[in-house]
């Protein structure tokens, strides 16, 4: 993957920050102050979701003075060559999106939370690890400059241990372990409490046969009851049987005498109906005598009414011919005012675009560049080809100096390292002084290729200013160029614009034409008001008549239907009266076979047998609820036997639960990290040297020890000699600290990675083999490593870089 571009918008310096990044190593170099951490900041805030509290504790202080909201940008391309964009905004009501490019435009991808977004940039980072992207920059990727160091150099060893652990996705194993030993007594505890329900079981089921006995006794008793109750429900049933057939005597009477009183609402109502009924005819043959008198007034209302509706239609022709002239006198006075004001802007825009082309030739002619920045700038090549010449040198004299140096150390007893015997060599002299001149001569060599390196410096500083200036001065004279072709651009613009009136005009004497053509067109129409008053006039004088028709049209069309409905009342009301003479006789004839007091009789001996019966129903259920208590009780008693064996069979698993629980807590968990630990450490070890030893220039062998310690070893006297972090220089434990990180990253499988200042404590020659080592890891060097990553992005000062980067970025402090 690459990330293409960063774009910060009131992000702490940063007001407004555009930049672009290339494939391979990227420089981000400046004075202090000038925001270079905070690009790497602004990456890992709006690209891994690092929370901004990280960085800065309160969140407003990432946010530039004075501004209310900040706003991060990062463009970057996938394996697959697409690209994406996901911006993160920084303060209140912030989001975190991604867009997918579409076609050149960036459509936003629908994410339910900033949770999902994190998972989408994952994959498609390669980096779907189970850690978040946030762990991963913070521990890995982009450590914070003065976390750099971090872990490899803390004293306690468990402190360390857990911290690489966790980078490493091993700690699961220990956290396991450690989590696991609640366990073993929680189901000891299990167990125990087991054993005391099972016991407290077990005295509950000892009433058991007690209960039984009971049961059998309560089923005899409500056995006899339940014959009893058959006997008597049997009488009851007899008196049930003649209570039938007089209760169907009285409800016959009881129904007649009913129907009666009905039938003598229903006759009273009717001939009430009746009279209303013929009021209703009278009046439906008024209304029809009503309607032959106003007929002749409403026919001449409507006929007026007919020809009144086509004047109207007229007058919306006229109202529509007089709003078109209207709007066509709008249109010749628009016309007028556009051609007015766009020949005064032709006119103005001649002048301005005459003026801006002479400032613009004024300025090209100033920016020819002197022959001393020009002669300063070419020889920078050749500078810079000197100055590393001279460092050759140098270095070939370092190594002649260390050597004269230990030989100095070896003979300082006069003794022969090789063959155990007085030198003869110096024979008469002192030991020390067989060097002091050779020592001496190499320094006084040393000194002046010193000061020849830092005349260089000098120049080529001067030189690499010159240069500067010219490809400023060349890009100005681009941008000018450009501005001359936009201002020739906008000169044909204003030619059109002033061609462009000619068909104004034309439009302007089209429209005058039409308006006149529509004027007489109204003239047709001059009569139209005179016609649509004498037709209204005609309107009113009918108006009466015309109501009149309509309010009594209604009743007139309904004579027919109201005489029928009169006609039918009168046959109801005659079948009424006969209906009621027959239900008198009828229930006269009941009356004489009823026996009222008979049924009353009936009615004492059942509600006597209904309450002896309801006493026996009673005793029955209260006997059947005591049944049912006690099989309940039965039944319950049998299903606590059963949990006991379910407890039983319970104990019996969580007991072998605990014997596993204790076989993988001692035999696996205890174990697995360490295993885990030792196999990343001898593959990250074996990365690392290569990548330490181009670093360093020794042949020191860099390995990962035990708990993580940081191991250099090397060959002293025919002897291994090991030596620990607390035994090394600042200047080895940078580099084994950066050799191990580039290891880590490549072992995690990220193909990015940030460096703030990876050469602090690093000497000239340290810094200058860092840089190669980067380069040699990006082009894949096999005696380093294989190529594994596609961007590297470093902050530094130092000029070691200079040669081997693909891209340099200068901050100035804002």
């Amino acid at each position: 993957m690459q990330i293409t571009s960063v774009s910060l918008k009131n992000i702490k310096s940063h007001r407004d920050k555009d930049l672009h990044f290339v494939n391979g190593i990227n420089v981000l170099s400046g004075a202090n102050g000038a925001g270079k951490s905070t690009i790497f900041e602004a990456i890992g805030y709006a690209l891994f979701g690092v929370d901004a509290r990280d960085f800065v504790g309160n969140i407003e202080r990432f946010i530039s003075i004075g501004a209310k909201k900040g706003e991060i940008s990062v463009v970057f391309l996938t394996d697959a060559g697409n690209r994406y964009r996901v911006s993160r905004g920084v303060g209140a009501g912030s989001k975190w999106l991604l867009a997918t490019e579409v076609g050149g435009i960036f459509e936003v991808e629908d994410h339910a939370g900033a949770q999902e977004t994190e998972e989408r940039i994952r994959q498609l980072l390669g980096l779907d690890s189970g850690r978040s992207l946030a762990d991963q920059f913070k521990l890995v990727i982009g450590p914070f400059q003065n976390d750099f160091l971090g872990p490899f150099v803390l004293k306690q060893s468990t402190k360390r241990q857990e911290a690489f652990d966790e980078i490493l996705g091993i700690d699961a194993w220990r956290k396991t372990y450690k989590g696991t030993s609640s366990l073993v007594a929680t189901t000891k505890n299990k167990i125990e409490i087991l054993n005391v329900e099972i016991a407290g079981k077990q005295e509950q089921v000892a009433s058991l046969p007690d209960k039984k006995k009971e049961l059998v006794e309560i089923i005899k008793d409500s056995g006899a009851r339940q014959k009893i109750l058959l006997e008597k429900e049997g009488a009851l049933k007899k008196i049930d049987k003649q209570l039938v057939q007089l209760d169907g005597q009285e409800k016959t009477i009881n129904t007649n005498q009913a129907e009666i009183k009905v039938l003598d609402n229903r006759i009273r109502d009717g001939e009430g109906k009746i009279a209303d009924q013929k009021q209703r005819v009278i009046e439906s043959e008024q209304a029809q005598a009503m309607l032959e008198k106003t007929k002749t007034g409403k026919e001449a209302f409507e006929e007026a009414e007919k020809e009144l509706k086509n004047l109207r239609m007229q007058e919306q022709q006229r109202r529509a011919v007089e709003k078109e002239i209207n709007e066509l006198e709008k249109k010749r006075a628009k016309l007028n005012q556009t051609i007015e004001h766009e020949q005064r802007e032709v006119v103005n825009a001649e002048k301005q675009l005459a003026e801006e082309e002479r400032q613009l030739h004024s300025i090209r002619k100033g920016l020819a560049a002197d022959k001393n920045t020009s002669d300063s700038a070419a020889r920078l090549p050749k500078l810079r080809e000197d100055i590393e010449k001279l460092r050759a040198v140098l270095g070939l004299l370092n190594g002649k100096q260390a050597g004269l140096q230990e030989g100095k150390e070896k003979l300082r007893e006069g003794v022969c390292p090789f063959f155990k015997e007085s030198c003869k060599n110096i024979i008469g002299k002192k030991p020390r002084d067989v060097f002091t001149e050779r020592l001496e001569g190499l320094e006084r060599e040393k000194n002046e290729f010193n000061h020849q390196i830092e005349a260089l410096n000098r120049e080529i500083e001067t030189a690499e200013k010159a240069q500067q200036e010219l490809n400023s001065l060349k890009v100005r004279g681009e941008e000018i160029e450009k501005q001359i072709k936009t201002l020739e651009k906008k000169r044909q613009d204003n030619d059109k614009r002033k061609s462009g009136i000619s068909g104004l005009k034309v439009q302007q004497i089209e429209a005058d034409k039409a308006t006149e053509a529509r004027k007489e067109d109204l003239k047709v129409f001059q009569d139209l008001d005179t016609k649509i008053k004498t037709l209204e006039g005609i309107k009113a004088k009918h108006q009466s008549d015309r109501d009149a028709f309509f309010a009594n049209q209604k009743d007139a069309q309904d004579l027919k239907n109201r005489q029928e409905v009169l006609k039918k009342m009168l046959v109801l009301l005659d079948e009424l009266a006969k209906t009621l003479t027959e239900k008198r006789t009828e229930i006269a004839q009941l009356q004489k076979v009823y026996d009222a007091k008979k049924h009353a009789e009936e009615r004492s001996k059942k509600e006597e047998l209904v309450a002896e019966n309801a006493t026996l129903r009673q005793q029955i259920e209260n006997l059947g609820k005591e049944q049912n208590r006690i099989e309940g009780e039965v039944k319950k008693l049998k299903e606590i036997r059963k949990e006991i064996e379910a407890k039983l069979a319970e104990r019996k698993k969580i007991e072998k639960k605990e014997s596993l629980i204790k076989f993988l807590r001692n035999q696996i968990f205890k174990n697995v990290s360490t295993q885990l630990s030792d196999r990343f450490r001898e593959e990250i070890s074996l990365r690392a040297d290569r990548i330490y030893r181009n670093i360093a220039e020794t042949d020191e062998e860099l390995y990962w020890g035990d708990k993580y310690q940081i191991v250099l070893r090397d060959m002293v006297d025919g002897q291994i000699r090991e030596r620990t972090d607390d035994q090394l220089s600042g200047g080895q434990i940078m580099s084994s600290v950066v050799a191990l990180r580039l290891a880590l990253l490549q072992t995690i499988g990220a193909r990015v990675a940030f460096f703030d200042e990876p050469t602090s404590n690093l000497d000239a020659t340290r810094r200058e083999n860092l840089a190669h080592a980067f380069r040699a890891i990006d082009v894949g060097r096999e005696e380093l490593t294989e190529h594994w990553y596609d961007q590297l992005f470093l902050i530094s000062h130092d000029v070691a870089f200079t040669e081997v980067t693909d891209q340099i970025i200068s901050l100035d402090a804002d």
